[in-house]
């Protein structure tokens, strides 16, 4: 090899060294970049010089180049934030956000709304994903929107209550004397309100139920031990909240009854449910006609929410009631869960689906191209992407209120720094031994 070689040779030290110093460079300064990740740069040896020796045939290297500059896609650390739209991906998998026509794919969650209530970047990319229509995710994938307007108040259509009963000294049946207190508010001739309903019964519960336009109400229901194993129950509301003619103020309104049975191990064998009276409403709102849970469904027997069963207990109890109406609700604050799902939480105390995250794999994640801004570009060595919900496949789950911070380890990046600067510097080195022997045969000469 000439001394000219030797001069390219170290040239090419010098290359691959600086190189790598670029690509170190680059890393610290993106070390709090969110979502970044650090590269890392690759050399291989240049193809040798043939040569003839003593031995025969050799070979001579000449140097080194930059092969690739490849992305390392490892997990960065998590951080808390305090923003609801802050999401980061534990795990593997992108983002997926559209600017018009063309798709990026990035790790950076710092999203935000626009005024049209687009899920966007910093950048205004919209991000990707399944809008929700009612609390339903639509299979399509688009750009992700979420709906701000105010809910509509729902009716109580189902009311579910778990009780334990203890038992009572049986009395005479009292749906009689119950139906005669309708819309008069009477007993036995004697005007009562909803709670002497309460305090003359076996056992009584209460819960706010909702009309048509939202309004709260409550509704009372009482239960008694008329027989060994048979039960009567009854729901009652305040009649003069209601449009019935003549009711007086106080006065209860049976709205339902039925009858509960149980064997001897006091487990509930069938119930019975009958709508009381004439339809009614609420002044303004729709005719009402709940239906009430209490294990076993009237019609067929078969076993539904809510339950009911005696017990050797001193005291009947209430175990758990619920009801699915409400009124209306304005959007108070947004939760990502595991899933992706966008959750909206309401000032009637409701939680709603309001859409759910796409999230991109790929084949070959090294593949894909940077692009700026925090953003991957598709590469056919990257293959397509795969879209799908956070947790499924190979996707990683989401994390709310979190950013997923640069993969950079500073500490690392400083050994390699000091290693492709000590790499500079005898690379210099052999270029300033070459060009001194040079000169020094030029002056030979």
């Amino acid at each position: 090899m000439s001394l000219f070689n030797t001069l390219q040779t170290g040239a090419s030290g010098l290359g691959v060294s600086g190189a790598s110093l670029g690509v170190i460079g680059d890393n610290i300064a993106n070390l709090n970049t969110t979502g970044f990740k650090r590269s890392r740069a690759n050399f291989a040896d240049l193809l040798p010089q043939g040569t003839f020796g003593l031995a025969g045939p050799q070979q001579m290297g000449r140097g080194a180049a930059t092969s690739t500059i490849s992305t390392q896609h490892s997990q960065g650390a998590l951080s808390g934030s305090g923003n609801a739209l802050d999401i980061a991906i534990s795990g593997r998998g992108f983002f997926q956000v559209n600017a018009g026509s063309e798709s990026f794919y990035t790790r950076d969650g710092s999203f935000g709304l626009d005024a049209d209530g687009f899920v966007v970047n910093a950048g205004g990319y919209r991000l990707q994903g399944y809008n929700a229509d009612g609390g339903v995710v639509s299979p399509v994938v688009g750009d992700l929107q979420i709906d701000q307007a105010p809910i509509a108040p729902q009716v109580t259509s189902e009311i579910t209550l778990d009780l334990s009963f203890a038992p009572q000294d049986p009395s005479d049946p009292y749906a009689t004397n119950l139906a005669d207190a309708q819309a008069a508010g009477t007993l036995d001739g004697t005007s009562v309100d909803l709670t002497t309903f309460a305090d003359s019964m076996d056992h009584s519960t209460s819960v706010t139920v909702y009309d048509s336009l939202g309004q709260p109400h409550d509704a009372l229901v009482v239960f008694e031990e008329t027989a060994p194993g048979t039960w009567e129950y009854s729901m009652l509301i305040d009649a003069s909240e209601t449009d019935v003619a003549g009711a007086i103020e106080g006065g209860a309104l049976e709205v339902m009854s039925g009858e509960l049975s149980f064997d001897t191990d006091g487990q509930l064998t069938s119930v019975t449910q009958n709508v009381s009276g004439a339809a009614w409403s609420w002044p303004g709102a729709d005719v009402w006609t709940p239906s009430l849970d209490l294990g076993l469904d009237p019609a067929t027997g078969n076993p539904t929410d809510g339950g009911v069963n005696i017990n050797a207990t001193d005291t009947s109890t209430t175990l758990a009631v619920s009801q699915d109406g409400y009124a209306q609700g304005t959007l108070n604050n947004l939760q990502v869960d595991d899933e992706g799902n966008i959750l909206g939480r309401y000032t009637n105390g409701e939680e709603i689906v309001l859409g759910q995250l796409a999230i991109a794999s790929f084949e070959a994640e090294g593949g894909l191209e940077r692009s700026g801004g925090n953003l991957f570009r598709a590469t056919m060595a990257s293959g397509d992407p795969a879209l799908g919900v956070a947790g499924t496949g190979n996707r990683g789950d989401t994390v709310g209120y979190a950013l997923e911070r640069s993969n950079v380890d500073l500490e690392q990046e400083f050994v390699s720094m000091i290693q492709a600067q000590r790499s500079y510097q005898a690379n210099a080195g052999v270029v300033s031994t070459a060009d001194e022997t040079l000169q020094e045969l030029v002056q030979l000469v």
